[in-house]
């Protein structure tokens, strides 16, 4: 319809109104282009997983090559704080750890050996501790990361709701005013009227029909909430998202990076009486990590991220982790390794040699000199501990003793206490929830870790309440689709979850008409991310391939940034129904105008100049300063409006429709009685005024529910749009192009 505008308004020699039109259609179309963009460089960022070189072992001689020149065969050597450059398996290591969060979800480091099942190495993961050498087995592609980013391009984005409820705009009032145009031209034609008198009441009337200025203000609207989040730690990458966040109903939070700050930290400690001093000093001496100051705040972990946790706590409790070391020099180690489950350390402190010993509980605590009672005491506490997702660690030592024949030496000893390690819970992330369920927003943990890791942290942040369910992955992928969708609502947390749940996931909450938000950091969730209406990846933690699958990125990695985020998308979109108010009640009230007046057989009231200058400034600064309108605080306590709400409701309607013909009634008006007094030039012009005047007015019932004053730039504009209203009337040169 912007089109025929365009053609009839440059036929009939009124350049400028056809010039800005065309200007409206040019816009809208430079945004079309952003699915297929933003599809191909997903996959491209596939690349940047891959490290520039790697070592690797060919005809006998170790050399480096560019890792992208790795072929299934390839021996690679691996190292602590390698990326592995390929998919591959482990054919020789001692000790290899590998962080695979960003692929699987789990925090904690996976041991791997070179027995079946546990010797799987993956592209983008990397090398947490011990030492090895891996045989390539899939590159790019043909790799896990590769499938998954392969993957995104075969997902269909859907259209949010704003552009639902735009397209179904433009569909209707084109199809209302070349209607009503056609029928008033065959009306005119019938009684005699001359075919340019005709031509230009049609040109009138579609011009005066057609909302230009709303998707441009529309897109203004998203602009201004771009830099409002901007200034909020969020970085949208596609604005309509934040409008379609004020409709989300279930966010689908990641637990490690998201819930949780991917840190591993302690939770929980049991120090027996009086051996406070050295407990702290064996969690610190038996402990091969290292820590290094971050440029800011708090510091990066060389080595072990559980041992890094025990130093962390070290430090925050006052202790100068080089001092103690060094007074407690190690004179021989004896490293962890998967069958023994427990690292000692002989020291040496003055003349005296002293063994310090870490491990698992079930593996320490008979190695010590302990009652039976004692013993079933601290079996049952540690189970406790391990029961609320925590990993246990069981610390002993024997003061007097000697270096030889050292795994000999591991026995009564003296037992000091348990430590419990996890991942640490975001402080805001309980009150982000809080917030977020009054809002009628449901909040569901999907995560690779276990259920009793998952369970602990959705209880702790208050997400897993009773009679809720948790489910993990092996169940779920027992449950039918139908199966699935009738426990969603119960359903709280996914446990021990793969990309693909969390996909069938999101699908299914979609199948039932919920607009879903995903939070993600790693890879495997780019597939979610770019399937759900609203994809949110981490800023700090985030891979590449899950920013640019997602919408929004949260720059500070904070759930509540996201709960802002969703309130700044409600707002936002109440300032958009004020706009969709302002412009369709001022469209509306000239088409009546128009098709009334000329029904009664007068000449169009309003020439195409007129009608045009007078969407111009309504277009203009005052429905753009309707984005200035504030929060009114209650955006958080009210229900999602749904997915199929649409932007004419009843309300909207009913609105548009008594104000719009209130206008046009006054208007009418005022023109019959001009030309009966004074003639038709007299009638146009005092009816120009009128209109302007009249949708000046409109705006204070637009936002009846806000003083006029709390939005300095709305009442500037409209004091401004009056001021020239009377320049035109006043100033002849101006008053000739509009017709005066």
């Amino acid at each position: 319809m912007l089109i025929t505008a365009i053609t009839l308004s440059f036929m009939v020699g009124d350049m400028i109104d056809g010039l800005l039109i065309l200007t409206i259609l040019i816009l809208n179309a430079g945004l079309s282009f952003w699915q297929e963009y933003k599809a191909s460089r997903e996959i491209n960022l596939l690349k940047n997983y891959e490290p520039p070189k790697s070592r690797v072992i060919r005809d006998g001689h170790e050399q480096e090559v560019l890792s992208e020149s790795l072929v299934p065969g390839d021996v690679v050597i691996l190292e602590p704080g390698n990326k592995i450059p390929a998919d591959g398996i482990l054919i020789q290591g001692f000790e290899v750890f590998t962080n695979e969060s960003s692929l699987t979800g789990e925090s904690a480091p996976v041991g791997k050996s070179e027995s079946e099942g546990d010797r799987d190495l993956f592209l983008g993961t990397w090398v947490s501790g011990g030492k090895g050498k891996m045989q390539v087995t899939q590159t790019g592609k043909n790799t896990k990361f590769g499938k998954i980013a392969l993957g995104l391009g075969e997902i269909k984005e859907e259209k949010t709701p704003i552009e639902v409820s735009l397209d179904s705009l433009a569909i209707k009032i084109s199809f209302l005013v070349i209607s009503v145009a056609i029928a008033l031209a065959i009306l005119d034609i019938w009684r005699g009227i001359k075919i340019l008198d005709v031509f230009i009441s049609s040109i009138a009337l579609i011009i005066a029909a057609v909302p230009e200025g709303l998707p441009a203000i529309i897109t203004v609207l998203l602009a201004i909430g771009v830099r409002r989040m901007y200034y909020k730690k969020s970085l949208v990458r596609k604005m309509s998202s934040i409008e379609t966040l004020g409709t989300v109903d279930v966010v689908c939070i990641d637990k490690t990076g998201t819930i949780t700050k991917n840190e591993m930290s302690v939770r929980s400690t049991v120090v027996e009486e009086s051996k406070t001093d050295d407990f702290i000093k064996t969690a610190v001496v038996c402990n091969s990590a290292n820590l290094v100051p971050k440029e800011r705040d708090g510091f990066d972990i060389l080595g072990d991220v559980t041992e890094g946790a025990l130093l962390i706590w070290a430090k925050r409790k006052g202790i100068n982790i080089d001092s103690l070391r060094f007074e407690n020099a190690i004179i021989k180690e004896i490293p962890f390794d998967s069958k023994r489950k427990m690292m000692s350390v002989f020291v040496k402190n003055m003349k005296r040699t002293s063994l310090l010993v870490k491990g698992a509980p079930e593996i320490i605590i008979p190695l010590c000199k302990l009652s039976s009672e004692r013993v079933a005491e601290l079996e049952k506490k540690y189970e406790d501990m391990a029961s609320i997702g925590l990993r246990v660690l069981a610390l002993a030592q024997k003061k007097e003793t000697d270096e030889k024949n050292g795994e000999k030496k591991e026995n009564d000893l003296e037992f000091l206490g348990l430590i419990g390690i996890a991942d640490e819970p975001r402080p805001e992330a309980k009150r982000a929830i809080e917030v977020a369920r009054k809002a009628g927003i449901e909040i569901v943990m999907i995560t690779g870790d276990n259920e009793l890791t998952a369970k602990a942290i959705g209880e702790e942040v208050g997400l897993f309440r009773t009679n809720d369910e948790i489910i993990t992955g092996k169940e779920l992928d027992e449950l039918s689709d139908s199966d699935l969708k009738e426990r969603l609502g119960s359903i709280r947390v996914y446990a021990r979850t793969t990309p693909e749940h969390k996909l069938r996931i999101v699908t299914a909450y979609q199948e039932l008409g919920k607009v879903v938000a995903v939070t993600g950091d790693g890879v495997n969730d780019s597939l979610a991310l770019r399937k759900a209406h609203i994809g949110i990846s981490m800023g700090r933690a985030g891979t590449d391939v899950a920013k640019e699958a997602s919408d929004i990125v949260i720059l500070d990695d904070n759930l509540s940034t996201i709960v802002t985020a969703i309130e700044q998308g409600r707002m936002i979109y109440k300032n958009i129904i004020r706009v969709v108010k302002f412009l369709l009640t001022g469209n509306l009230s000239e088409v009546l105008l128009i098709a009334i007046v000329t029904l009664l057989g007068y000449p169009t009231p309003l020439l195409p100049a007129q009608i045009l200058w007078i969407n111009f400034v309504t277009d203009g600064l005052p429905a753009i300063s309707l984005a200035g309108e504030k929060s009114s605080g209650r955006e958080m306590l009210l229900p999602p409006r749904g997915k199929d709400h649409s932007l004419f409701d009843l309300k909207t309607l009913r609105f548009i429709s008594l104000f719009g013909v209130l206008i046009a009634a006054v208007n009418i008006l005022t023109f019959l009685i001009g030309a009966n007094i004074s003639g038709i030039e007299y009638a146009r012009r005092i009816t120009f005024t009128v209109m302007i005047v009249s949708q000046m007015t409109l705006v204070l019932f637009v936002i009846r529910r806000n003083s006029p004053t709390s939005n300095k730039y709305l009442l500037f504009s409209v004091i401004l749009v009056l001021l020239i209203q009377i320049l035109i009337l006043t100033f002849p040169p101006i008053s000739h192009i509009f017709g005066i």
